[in-house]
Formats: structure tokens, sequence, C-alpha cells
């Protein structure tokens, strides 16, 4: 039985040596990493998603890396504009391993060296732009960021996918500058709304006044042009031997006149001019020279 028996343990050990060979020879790698094998302690190669097959006992799976796309956490970093405003800005920074060979063998922790690099970046490029240019081009800023980080992170295996500005915030201090300054601007912009509506208005005025200045001439010349029409055409009547019916009519004014003026309550004696008084009489003789005649 003990030969029985050491032949079993024997058997099942072999077994279990060739269940570990297996175990350790057969390796599927799943498609969210990048596995790093080591053949006695020295880097040897990559392997990429699908299945592999290493030496046991020689060769081990070293570092398993996540090649997904991570964000780091967003930290504000201190920086000084151009016009020596203090500010604090808040980045976006996402990337992914391109290479993990040179990300796990090259840098302890990628996070932070990557977040130095940006702290270093981010106040070289805040410190060529004033404050407005801060405000106003965060798309251009963030352009330029990462242009500069891409260059260093090529050296750990990494890429950055995207940078973006967050937030920029300023000291209280500034803050206040900054509404008064706006308050300022606000009431500059009402005042100038003011004058120009102001101007437009007194444009539109001159403008009516001009109008009806020219209406009001056409006019006066329309009058003058029906009264020369007027003063033509009795003179032309007179000239083909009208008189008799002119003077009939300035008699008959002159006869309307004087009633006029015999109807005021204090006009008790009414003196009649000479001329009016010969032309009513001449006017009466020629009245009763008819009636006679027709007698």
């Amino acid at each position: 039985m003990d030969g029985w028996g050491f032949s079993n343990v024997v058997f099942i050990m072999l077994v279990v040596l060739v269940l570990v060979t297996l175990k350790l020879g057969i390796n599927i790698v799943p498609q969210s990493e990048n596995w790093l094998v080591e053949r006695l302690g020295k880097f040897n190669r990559k392997l990429e998603a699908g299945l592999h097959l290493l030496i046991p006992f020689f060769e081990s799976v070293r570092y398993k890396v996540p090649i997904q796309e991570r964000q780091l956490p967003p930290r504000p970093i201190n920086a000084i504009t151009l016009d020596n405003v203090t500010i604090s800005v808040s980045l976006a920074v996402l990337y992914r391993i391109v290479d993990a060979s040179k990300t796990m063998y090259r840098i302890a922790n990628v996070d932070d060296a990557i977040m130095t690099i940006v702290n270093g970046t981010v106040r070289s490029v805040i410190g060529k732009t004033d404050l407005d240019g801060v405000q106003s081009n965060r798309r251009q800023l963030s352009d330029e960021i990462e242009q500069d980080l891409r260059i260093v992170s090529e050296e750990w295996g990494i890429l950055l996918t995207r940078v973006e500005i967050l937030e920029v915030d300023v000291d209280p201090e500034t803050k206040q500058a900054m509404q008064l300054q706006l308050n300022a601007e606000r009431n500059r912009r009402a005042l100038v709304r003011e004058a120009e509506g102001k101007k437009q208005a007194t444009e539109l005025d001159a403008d009516a006044q001009l109008y009806a200045a020219h209406k009001q001439a056409e006019a006066m010349k329309i009058r003058a042009d029906a009264e020369a029409y007027s003063v033509k055409a009795v003179s032309q009547a007179i000239a083909a031997g009208g008189a008799s019916a002119v003077e009939f009519e300035i008699k008959k004014i002159q006869a309307q006149a004087v009633q006029d003026l015999a109807k005021g309550n204090n006009a008790k004696i009414v003196l009649l001019p000479t001329d009016v008084v010969s032309s009513l009489g001449g006017s009466l003789g020629q009245l009763a020279q008819r009636w006679s005649g027709k007698d």
C-alpha cells in the first residue's frame, strides 16, 4: 500500500503541476487592458486583447494596465494673469494610456505627474494673457495648454484626449472691482442709448418740420397760382369790355361794408366817404332810369 500511495501522490503532483503550467502558460487579455510580461524580472513584451501563451516559471504578467479613457480630478490651480490678477483655474483633463510599458516603467504615479505638468503649463499660459483674455478665450487657452501637455505626455506613453477650462475664479476684491466696472459700463451704455434716442427724435422732428414747411410752400404756390390766374381772368374780362361789371362788384362790396358798419351797437352816425356816396348815387340813378324806362 505504501507503494500504491506514493504512486498516487506522484500522480496527483504531476496533475497539479500540469494544471499550474496550463494556468500560467495560457492567458486571455480583456479588451480594456494591456498586460506587461516580464521574463526573469526584465520587461519582455506587451500583451494586447486576445489569447496569449507564456513560458511558465520564466515569464509572468507584471502589470495589468487599463487602457480606457480616464479623467483627472479637477483641482483648482492658482495663477497670475498678465495684468497681475490672481485667479483660480479648474481644468478637466482626460487621457488614456497608449504605451503601457512607458507608463509603468518610466513614472511612478502618472496622475500626480500629469497634474504637476498641468500646474506649470497652466501658469505659464495664463501668465501671458490678461484677465479679459482668459475669460473670453477659454477655448484657445485650452488648446494651447493641451498642445504643451501633449509634447510632455508622449514620453510617458499617454495621450491627452481633451483639456477644458471649467471655471475661472478671482479674489473678492477683484470681483468687486469687476462689478463696479460692469455697472459703469452698463450706465455708459444706457446714457449712449438715451442720447441716441434723443438724437433720433430730434432728427425725426426736424424732418417733420421740413416736410410741413415743404407742404406749406407748395400750398402757398398753389394759392399764388390761383390768384394769378384769377387776376389774369379779371384783366382779360376788363380788356374784353367788362369794366361796368367790375365797377358794379366794387360798389356792391362798398355797400356791404357800410351796412356792416351801421349794425354796430355804438354806431350812431355813419360817415360815408365821398366816393362811396357818389357811387351809390350814381348806382341809384341808373336803377331809377331803368325802372322808368320799363314803365
